[in-house]
């Protein structure tokens, strides 16, 4: 059996405590990350680990949830359709922004346009971020 490991974390574990903790430790470290960019004016950078941030979180929701592996996506509306947890209107709206920035914020001409990406954009979206982060850690009773 072929076995893929990330980090040194080997995604076909049987213990879904030691990679739901994982998935928890990578969410809280890309926000962290999230918030040094937005710091050092790394604007788009910033944003897409607000989107790293959420999608770890979701990843470790989908174990708890589902008790396997999740499929290795990174869009996070699918994400949250796959985990079967029902979220409000306010959440989702907030998951749509943060998750246009996985690929703009790196790929496309747009990483350059201090129109999208500036200090008040990212500041918004990371607040958002923390919003989502909370009400999922709420709503899972994800705190220790």
């Amino acid at each position: 059996m072929l076995r893929r490991v990330c980090f040194g974390f080997n995604f076909m574990t049987k213990n879904t405590n030691k990679a739901v903790n994982f998935w928890l430790m990578s969410s809280k470290d890309n926000f962290k990350t999230a918030e040094a960019m937005l710091k050092t004016g790394r604007y788009n950078f910033a944003m897409f680990m607000c989107q790293q941030t959420v999608e770890a979180i979701l990843k470790a929701v989908f174990i708890i949830q589902k008790n396997e592996r999740p499929e290795y996506i990174h869009k996070l509306p699918k994400l949250v359709e796959l985990t079967g947890v029902k979220i409000p209107k306010t959440i989702d709206k907030k998951i749509l922004k943060i998750d246009a920035h996985y690929i703009k914020a790196r790929y496309k001409e747009d990483r350059f346009n201090t129109k999208i990406y500036n200090r008040r954009s990212a500041t918004a979206l990371l607040k958002d971020t923390e919003t989502v982060i909370k009400w999922f850690t709420k709503k899972m009773r994800l705190e220790e």
